[in-house]
């Protein structure tokens, strides 16, 4: 078996080459893309649990009663378009917000968890919903008695 000299083929590698580039620049954009979705979507997929880690936490703070506290570490940090703007946990007595927490985030959706089953009223020291501005934060929650009702009390550590 012998190797032919094949001079058209030499010739036509270049071409073939441009075309290879051609090919991979215009993949590059919707590679990018995807990723970023990927991104979002997972970032969107922690925060979720770490809200309905608050959540329960506040469920079992309301039904143990007083002398119940739980510390909570929440870390909602992200690399995609939809990153941590703020949290509320908790509003004031009779509040639309008073059993739920809100994540807003910087594309400027909302994620929200409710403690309704069983209910608890969330609150923070001055009587209105607790802010969050940092994605990284520590949170105490403990159960409270104030005008004849219960409620779990939340603050940051």
């Amino acid at each position: 078996m012998s190797i032919r000299a094949d001079n058209s083929a030499l010739e036509s590698i270049p071409l073939r080459l441009l075309i290879i580039a051609v090919v991979a620049a215009l993949s590059l954009v919707p590679a990018g893309e995807a990723l970023e979705t990927l991104k979002s979507r997972d970032y969107v997929s922690r925060a979720t649990a770490q809200l309905e880690r608050i959540v329960s936490a506040a469920q079992i703070v309301a039904v143990e009663g007083p002398g119940s506290v739980r510390t909570l570490a929440l870390e909602f940090t992200g690399s995609g378009s939809a990153q941590f703007r703020s949290l509320t946990i908790g509003d004031r007595v009779g509040g639309a917000n008073m059993s739920a927490a809100v994540l807003i985030l910087t594309n400027g959706a909302r994620i929200v968890r409710w403690a309704d089953d069983p209910p608890a009223t969330l609150r923070s020291a001055v009587g209105a919903g607790l802010q969050v501005t940092a994605p990284v934060s520590r949170m105490r929650m403990s159960c409270g008695f104030e005008n004849a009702s219960w409620f779990v009390l939340v603050e940051l550590v």
